[in-house]
Order: structure tokens, then sequence, then C-alpha cells
């Protein structure tokens, strides 16, 4: 099962939780809370973080569940 903090840069998901779709923007490590990885959802602007261990499904260029 993939997680959030197994995924690369760039990388297009569905959170299993909510079938909500993001992008993995990066990780910052120099955060008092630990690291934080930044994503944004899709049809959205602002950036936001999830858990690291969050279960995530992987999307192909195309956009379609891989």
């Amino acid at each position: 099962m993939t997680r959030v903090r197994d995924l690369m840069p760039g990388a297009h998901f569905i959170l299993k939780r909510t079938g909500d779709r993001y992008e993995f923007l990066g990780h910052k490590r120099d955060t008092p809370g630990g690291t934080r990885y930044i994503v944004r959802r899709a049809g959205f602007s602002a950036l936001t973080t999830l858990h690291p261990a969050c279960h995530v499904e992987l999307m192909d260029k195309g956009g379609a569940e891989s």
C-alpha cells in the first residue's frame, strides 16, 4: 500500500479515505513539528499538508488510476 511519505515530487494521486485528487509537491524537514508533506488538491490553488501515513493510490499521467 502506497503512503504519502513514499511519493516523489510531481506525483498525482487519489487520497483513499476521501477520493480527492492531489498533486504531491514535496516535503519540508525544517519545521518544528517534523517533516511536512506539501500537496495541492485538484481544482484548488492553495497548498496544504497531509499526514505521511495517509494511504494513496497513484494516478498515471493521463489522470487515470493505475
